[in-house]
């Protein structure tokens, strides 16, 4: 017996300014009642297009969705490791041969369905921009950007375990994340790097200011969405707080 949730929901779409750049997200606002908790749903669609105000087409494939939604489901009741083709397209409504029109197999299917708890997070490190005009204007950029991040939920907590622990022995799957990681702490660096050459942040060590960072947001985040520790409000600006002072500190602050 699988483990379905329903939702009652209404959604709307909403353009935040970020960095001096516009971005399109999808808000729902969603009742579990199961719980009768209510909790909004944040899904980045994109960049907008100042010139036009239009988004870039988000392409889906319907059984795509439906068979990832359906192993979604299944997690929350079952094992990955029980977790079988079959279920999941049985799961999804779909042929059996339809989830391998898709997928590979079901390891493909879980990191597809990760990839797409990350789209929805939306933006993060690219709405971090050069050319920002003063020191005042790079401290508001970097809080929004950790702001952001940390307040767009992912809600997915059986999901994220399951990959999280096929990565810690998927050899693949671990030097990906490495890789991904190696990458975005370089992009920091060199912001961070750009931001203390024009004399805006305090930092001696970009790179280890730039690790730092990225590995109280990540911790963060598996403690909401892996271990079910609640990020609330004030855990939110305290780390945003905690990224300012360490890149921005200076004596007169």
């Amino acid at each position: 017996m699988t483990l379905k949730s329903f939702y009652h929901s209404m959604a709307y779409e909403v353009v935040k300014t970020i960095g001096g750049r516009p971005y399109r997200y999808r808000v729902e606002r969603v009742r579990d009642p199961a719980t009768g908790k209510q909790r909004s749903r944040w899904t980045y669609l994109g960049r907008v297009d100042p010139a036009t105000g239009e988004r870039p087409r988000t392409r889906r494939t319907d059984g795509r969705e439906r068979l990832l939604d359906a192993l979604e489901r299944l997690l929350e009741a079952t094992d990955f490791s029980a977790v079988t083709a079959g279920a999941i397209a049985a799961e999804a409504g779909v042929a059996h041969g339809t989830f391998y029109r898709h997928f590979h197999d079901k390891r493909d299917a879980l990191r597809s369905a990760f990839e797409r708890v990350r789209e929805r997070r939306g933006p993060t490190l690219d709405m971090l921009r050069d050319d920002v005009p003063s020191r005042e204007a790079a401290r508001t950029a970097l809080r929004a950007c950790v702001t952001l991040v940390l307040e767009s939920p992912a809600n997915h907590p059986a999901l994220l375990r399951a990959f999280y622990a096929l990565v810690m022995r998927d050899a693949e799957l671990s030097q990906e994340r490495r890789q991904r990681k190696a990458a975005s702490i370089s992009v920091l660096t060199r912001y961070l790097g750009v931001l203390r050459e024009r004399g805006f942040a305090a930092v001696d060590d970009a790179e280890a200011t730039a690790a730092a960072i990225l590995a109280l947001i990540e911790g963060l985040y598996r403690d909401s969405n892996v271990d079910g520790i609640p990020l609330d409000a004030a855990r939110v600006r305290a780390a945003a707080t905690f990224v300012d002072r360490a890149v921005f500190a200076a004596p007169e602050d």
